[in-house]
């Protein structure tokens, strides 16, 4: 065995089920942030825990990470953790194009995703936050990227994350190289809506702390607007578009940022090798007869749900003023 695959072996092992997942102890780092210490935790994760079980229209309850995590996203506000909770099981009943067949299809959409481009977290936390690189894998298959079959991906992905990692903020790398513009026109104001503020506003309420845009096409302009009338403003200003090369020492360590955006870290190639090992140890996750039951009857819900214009229940989606 040559030294380079030794080292690359031992790479791939030290990186397994810490892509997506962390130790209990970084989770009480991070709760420490918001000064609260394991009691006054504790006493938060019972609340919800029995709020959940209280309501007889949640067919199933949400485990204790992934509680912890939903206080974490709404920086321990009892009420917010409801609200976004109860989201979380509305949404996944609504939005069927989107859920319906992430636990039927799982392994299919992950390797038709992936076959065409890189979309992965970094197994190392950067100042507990989680960093995503997105980059297209195989150019002569752009055409065939389907903006459904992404958003997939990544519900999946924050369904792992949600049960197995600690969700305090998240930072994305994305290279648009390659990227045809028709799979810019495929994303449309209603699909930004659906996935952009209904799941990842309105349900994760994620703190994004920044996005680096690279080789952004001219033609993207419009999308630009577009985002800019689904998202809050002070997020639209996190949304940076740099050059080539600018992310080394401004925005991230050498050693830390993959080879394939000018750092000395991982190759992608490599993070998917780990990604793909990794996504093996959750199918039972994605088992219908888990996951396909965070659901709610609406027939049991103790009190009607309004029309609510934020998740447009009960009604059409939020009408969005594109110029």
């Amino acid at each position: 065995m040559t030294i380079d695959v030794y080292v690359h072996q031992n790479l791939v092992k030290s990186f397994i089920s810490k892509m997506l997942k962390v130790e209990e102890m970084v989770v009480e780092n991070v709760v420490k942030t918001f000064d609260k210490d394991k009691e006054s935790t504790e006493d938060d994760i019972r609340t919800i825990q029995k709020w959940i079980n209280e309501q007889p229209h949640f067919l199933q309850p949400l485990e204790r990470r992934s509680i912890t995590n939903f206080l974490i996203l709404n920086k321990f506000s009892i009420e917010k953790t409801k609200q976004k909770i109860d989201n979380y099981y509305t949404t996944r009943t609504k939005l069927e194009e989107i859920y319906k067949e992430i636990t039927p299809k799982f392994s299919s959409f992950v390797q038709e995703f992936t076959q065409i481009a890189y979309f992965l977290a970094h197994p190392q936390l950067l100042d507990y936050n989680r960093v995503y690189f997105f980059k297209i894998r195989n150019p002569d298959l752009t055409e065939q990227l389907d903006n459904y079959v992404m958003a997939r991906y990544l519900v999946a992905c924050q369904e792992i994350r949600l049960r197995h990692d600690v969700m305090n903020g998240d930072i994305f790398v994305v290279d648009c190289k390659h990227l045809p513009s028709s799979f810019f026109l495929k994303l449309t104001p209603t699909f930004l809506y659906k996935f952009v503020f209904m799941i990842y506003q309105q349900i994760y309420s994620i703190r994004m702390k920044a996005v680096y845009v690279i080789n952004f096409p001219s033609f993207g302009e419009t999308l630009v607007k577009i985002v800019k009338t689904v998202i809050k403003r002070k997020i639209f200003e996190r949304i940076h578009f740099l050059s080539e090369g600018s992310l080394i020492n401004e925005k991230f360590p050498e050693d830390f940022l993959p080879v394939d955006f000018g750092g000395k870290g991982i190759s992608l190639e490599k993070l998917q090798e780990i990604a793909d090992l990794e996504f093996e140890q959750y199918l039972n996750l994605f088992d219908y007869n888990y996951l396909g039951k965070f659901k709610v009857d609406e027939n049991l819900r103790p009190a009607k749900l309004e029309n609510d214009e934020m998740l447009g229940f009960h009604g059409n989606f939020k009408k969005l003023n594109i110029d």
